[in-house]
C-alpha cells in the first residue's frame, strides 16, 4: 500500500507542470493569432532624372552656317531677278552678259565663305615638304652647301707633291729611330764613339790642377765626319776655368783622329767626370777620432778611418778600430772615372 501511494504522487507530481506547460503554449498561439508582426516599411527611392542643356554656341555655330548656306542662292536670285523684268531682252543678251553674271555669282558666294576655320571640325592637313627640300631628291642642298664652303680641291700634281712629302719625312724620322737604336746598343757595349773620348778627358784631368774632390760634365759635338767640332762645359764644381782647360785639351788631342759615328751623322756626346782623392782600399784620407761619443777630429771624407774611445753606448769595447789594414802608411792618390751620359744624333 505505501508503495502504490507514493507511486500516485509521483505522477500526480509531473502531472501539473505538464497540464501548465500545455496551457501556456495555448495561451501564445492565441495572443500571436490576435497579433501578427508588422512589416518594416519600404522606402521608395526617388526617380531619376536627366536634363539635357543644348549649348548656345553650338545652336548658334549651327544658325551660322545656315545662313551660309542660303547665301549664295539669294545672291543668285537677286542676279536672275532684273534680267527676268526685262523681258525678250534678257533672252538675246549676249554670251559675254552672262559669263560676266556667272564670275558675280561665283565671287559672291566665295565672299560668304569665311577663311578661317569655323566650329570643331579638321583643320587643313600643313603643305608637306618636297624630296628636295629633304635633301633626297635629284638635287641634295646640303651636299651642294658643304661643296659651296669646303675650298676648291687640290691639283693632282699639288697633292703628289705633298705625299711624296711626308713619305720622305716619314722615312727620315725611321732611319733616325734605327741610327739612334743601332748607336746606344754600341754605346752600351764600349764601341761607341765615347771610348776615345773617355780616355783622353781623363789623361787630361790626371794632369790638371782640377780638384781632388771635385766632378764636371762635358759636351762634345762631333760631325757626320768623326771629327771633334766643338767641346763645352756643363756642369762644375769648384774653378770653371780648370775644367773648361780640361774640355780644351781634351779637344786638342783628338783634333787629329776620326771618331766612330753613324754614316753621315752628327753626334752629340755628354760626358760626366768625377775625381776623388783615396786610399788603395777606396777610404777616404786622414784618421777621425772620437772619445766618449764626442769627435775631436775630422778626416778627410766620410769613408776615412774611424777610431773611437770610451764610448758609453758600447761600454764592453772601450777601444774600437774601423779601417782596413792595407791602408797602413799608403799615401792617397787621385781617381778620375769617366763615363758616356748620353750619344744623340742630331
Amino acid at each position: 500500500m505505501p508503495d502504490r501511494v507514493s507511486g500516485r504522487r509521483r505522477r500526480a507530481a509531473w502531472l501539473v507542470p505538464s497540464v501548465a506547460l500545455h496551457a501556456a503554449l495555448l495561451g501564445f498561439g492565441a495572443w500571436r493569432h490576435a497579433h501578427p508582426p508588422v512589416a518594416a516599411p519600404v522606402i521608395e527611392s526617388p526617380a531619376s532624372e536627366l536634363e539635357v542643356q543644348m549649348l548656345e554656341p553650338l545652336l548658334e555655330a549651327e544658325a551660322e552656317a545656315e545662313a551660309r548656306d542660303q547665301a549664295p542662292e539669294e545672291s543668285v536670285a537677286s542676279a536672275a531677278r532684273p534680267r527676268a523684268a526685262g523681258g525678250g531682252t534678257a533672252s538675246s543678251a549676249p554670251l559675254a552678259t552672262a559669263e560676266a553674271a556667272a564670275d558675280e555669282v561665283a565671287d559672291a558666294a566665295g565672299a560668304a565663305v569665311p577663311t578661317e576655320d569655323v566650329g570643331d571640325g579638321p583643320a587643313a592637313p600643313p603643305s608637306r615638304l618636297s624630296l628636295s627640300q629633304l635633301g633626297v631628291g635629284s638635287t641634295n642642298p646640303f651636299a651642294l652647301r658643304a661643296a659651296a664652303a669646303s675650298p676648291p680641291p687640290a691639283p693632282v700634281s699639288a697633292r703628289a707633291e705633298g705625299a711624296a712629302e711626308r713619305a720622305a719625312r716619314v722615312k727620315r724620322r725611321l732611319d733616325r729611330a734605327l741610327a739612334q737604336g743601332l748607336l746606344s746598343q754600341d754605346t752600351a757595349s764600349g764601341r761607341g764613339s765615347g771610348s776615345p773620348v773617355l780616355r783622353s778627358i781623363e789623361a787630361a784631368v790626371y794632369s790638371s790642377s782640377a780638384p781632388l774632390n771635385g766632378q764636371a760634365s762635358f759636351v762634345f759635338i762631333i760631325d757626320g765626319d768623326g771629327k771633334l767640332v766643338s767641346s763645352s762645359v756643363g756642369s762644375a764644381s769648384g774653378d770653371r776655368e780648370v775644367w773648361s782647360r780640361v774640355a780644351r785639351q781634351t779637344a786638342q788631342a783628338l783634333a787629329q783622329r776620326k771618331l766612330s759615328v753613324p754614316k753621315g751623322k752628327s753626334v752629340r756626346l755628354t760626358i760626366a767626370v768625377t775625381s776623388h782623392l783615396e786610399l788603395p782600399s777606396g777610404a777616404d784620407p786622414g784618421v777621425s777620432v772620437d772619445v766618449l761619443g764626442i769627435p775631436l777630429k775630422q778626416g778627410g771624407g766620410p769613408r776615412s778611418t774611424k777610431v773611437d774611445l770610451l764610448n758609453p753606448k758600447n761600454p764592453l769595447a772601450p777601444l774600437s778600430l774601423m779601417g782596413d789594414p792595407a791602408d797602413i802608411g799608403a799615401k792617397a792618390r787621385r781617381m778620375v772615372h769617366a763615363h758616356v751620359v748620353s750619344e744623340e744624333l742630331l
